[in-house]
C-alpha cells in the first residue's frame, strides 16, 4: 500500500469517527433539549396549579364572607343598635385559610413583587375577623340573650334596645357594639382583600405563564361557582 493509499485509508476512518462523535454529540444535546424542555414544562405546570389553588382558596373564602354579610349584617348595618340586633353566626368552620407561599414564590418574580407580602395581610385579616365573629357570636349566647330573658321576666313581656342595653350594663354594651363595628369592618376588608388578590394573582399568572389555563373568580351573586376557568 503506497504512502497516499495509507494517508486516503487514515483520512476515511478519521471522518467516519468525527460522524460517529457529531452524531452522538447532537443526539444527546437533543435529548437534553428535550428532557429540559420536559422538565421547564412541569415546573410551569406546577406553579399554575399552585396559583389556582390560592385562588381556590381566596375564593371559598369570599363566598363565606359573602354568607355572612348577606345573612347577618346587610339588614342591620345602618342601624344604630345593630349591635343588638345582628345575630351570632354559627355551623362554620373557623379555621383560616393557611396559604402555600413556597408553592407560589415565582411571584416574586412578577411585575408586583409584593404580592405576597400584601397576600399575608389579607390571610391575618381573615384570620383576626374570624376570631371576632366568634367572640361576638360567643359574647351574643352566653351574655346577651341570657340579659334579655332575665329582662323579659322582670318586666313581663316586650322590652326596648335601650331597656336592654341598661340590663348589658356600660361596659359589656360597649363590648358588643366595639366587636360588632370590628366585625362588620373585617369582612368588608376580607371580601376586598380576596377579589383584589384573585384578580391579581391571576394576571400575574397569566403574564409569566400564557397559554396555561388559571382559574378565575365569578361571584357568587352572579349565581355561578367562584373559582371557574377562564375564558
Amino acid at each position: 500500500m503506497t504512502c497516499i493509499e495509507m494517508l486516503t485509508k487514515s483520512i476515511e476512518i478519521l471522518a467516519a469517527s468525527l460522524a460517529t462523535l457529531a452524531a452522538a454529540y447532537f443526539g444527546a444535546k437533543y435529548a437534553f433539549s428535550l428532557q429540559n424542555e420536559k422538565e421547564t414544562r412541569a415546573s410551569h405546570s406546577t406553579d399554575v396549579k399552585a396559583a389556582n389553588s390560592a385562588i381556590f382558596e381566596l375564593a371559598r373564602t369570599y363566598n363565606k364572607f359573602t354568607a355572612i354579610k348577606k345573612q347577618f349584617i346587610d339588614e342591620h348595618r345602618g342601624k344604630a343598635e345593630r349591635h343588638l340586633m345582628i345575630m351570632p353566626v354559627a355551623g362554620m368552620s373557623w379555621e383560616p385559610p393557611k396559604f402555600n407561599y413556597d408553592s407560589i414564590s415565582f411571584l416574586f418574580t412578577s411585575s408586583d413583587p409584593n404580592l405576597l407580602g400584601t397576600l399575608s395581610l389579607v390571610e391575618q385579616e381573615i384570620a383576626s375577623t374570624l376570631d371576632v365573629i366568634k367572640q361576638r357570636s360567643t359574647m351574643h349566647v352566653d351574655v346577651l340573650q341570657p340579659a334579655i330573658e332575665k329582662l323579659s321576666q322582670r318586666v313581663g313581656g316586650q322590652v326596648s334596645l335601650r331597656q336592654i342595653e341598661e340590663e348589658l350594663g356600660q361596659r359589656l354594651a360597649t363590648t358588643l357594639r366595639m366587636s360588632t363595628d370590628f366585625m362588620i369592618e373585617g369582612v368588608d376588608n376580607v371580601l376586598a382583600g380576596c377579589m383584589e388578590h384573585i384578580t391579581k394573582i391571576k394576571a400575574e399568572t397569566d403574564k409569566i405563564y400564557p397559554g396555561h389555563v388559571v382559574i378565575k373568580m365569578i361571584p357568587p351573586e352572579d349565581g355561578n361557582y367562584a373559582g371557574s376557568p377562564a375564558a
